[in-house]
């Protein structure tokens, strides 16, 4: 049956529907050796060209939906810049490599912020679930230099304008701290407006060191994932994901699973024994 090729492409990993769509405009695609557009529909037998290169063989395979958990540190870049001197490695360089496929990052957030970062192959499940960011809940720890140690929680509003746009918060909670270095519990029905948290602090004259992301839809950060290391999700987890964006997933069967090639686990030294790593 034909299907759409873009949502074809996004589905075998090569990048999100948008960035497809875009390559497309861009004439990056052929199809059948003319350029694709948008709407343009793969049948078996097409022949599939990105940047020059054929992609039709990897297109009749199966491509197994994956979903990884990542523990962002403070100041790492996504990717590696080869304009960019940058010393530390990217999270790019940090996961598994996949075979035909690349990660895609679901909650995308800025180098000086950390913590939960949720990445996929499957091009749908990271389109719906941004998509769908305005109506899944987040919560992020958040550490603030405080200006007195008598400082009071109210003083902290649950609504801040940002970028010409009323943000509202859930809750903001006391989460530890001494002195006038404090932590802070903030949560959120939405998890598009990660930026916003540092404005609702900075609003009050609070300077903000750090904002770790510890949870996205129905994912939490582990207490014992080290910073800087990465963690498969189980089909459960990956099914209730998909659940959230609203998309049908279906169960591995026993012949898939041997021929998936498994996630494999981060067995570099530091990954077990440690003390939870955030708040810190």
């Amino acid at each position: 049956m034909p299907e759409r090729l873009h949502k074809l492409l996004a589905q075998h990993g090569f990048g999100s529907r948008r960035e497809i769509e875009r390559w497309m405009l861009e004439g990056r695609i052929l199809l059948n050796g003319k350029r694709a557009q948008p709407g343009d529909r793969y049948q078996e037998g097409d022949r599939v060209e990105i940047d020059g290169k054929d992609v039709s063989a990897r297109l009749r395979t199966a491509s197994a939906p994956r979903v990884l958990i990542y523990h962002k540190l403070q100041g790492q870049p996504i990717d590696a810049k080869p304009s960019e001197d940058v010393k530390m490695r990217s999270v790019m360089e940090s996961v598994p490599s996949l075979r035909g496929a690349r990660w895609l990052v679901v909650n995308t957030m800025q180098a000086g912020d950390s913590g939960l970062l949720v990445l996929t192959n499957d091009g749908r499940l990271a389109d719906a679930l941004r998509r769908r960011a305005a109506t899944l809940p987040a919560a992020y720890m958040v550490r603030a230099l405080v200006s007195h140690p008598d400082f009071a929680l109210e003083r902290i509003p649950r609504v801040v304008q940002y970028d010409d746009v009323v943000v509202e918060f859930d809750s903001v909670e006391h989460a530890g701290g001494e002195g006038r270095n404090r932590w802070f519990l903030v949560k959120s029905s939405r998890a598009h407006r990660r930026a916003a948290v540092r404005a609702l602090f900075e609003s009050r004259g609070l300077k903000v060191s750090r904002v770790i992301q510890i949870r996205f839809a129905d994912l939490e950060l582990p207490r014992d994932l080290p910073r800087g290391r990465h963690r498969a999700l189980s089909d459960e987890q990956v099914a209730a994901l998909y659940a959230s964006a609203g998309l049908e997933w279906q169960a591995p069967t026993r012949d898939d699973r041997r021929r998936k090639r498994r996630v494999p686990p981060d067995r570099r030294p530091g990954t077990s024994g440690k003390r939870p790593s955030w708040p810190s």
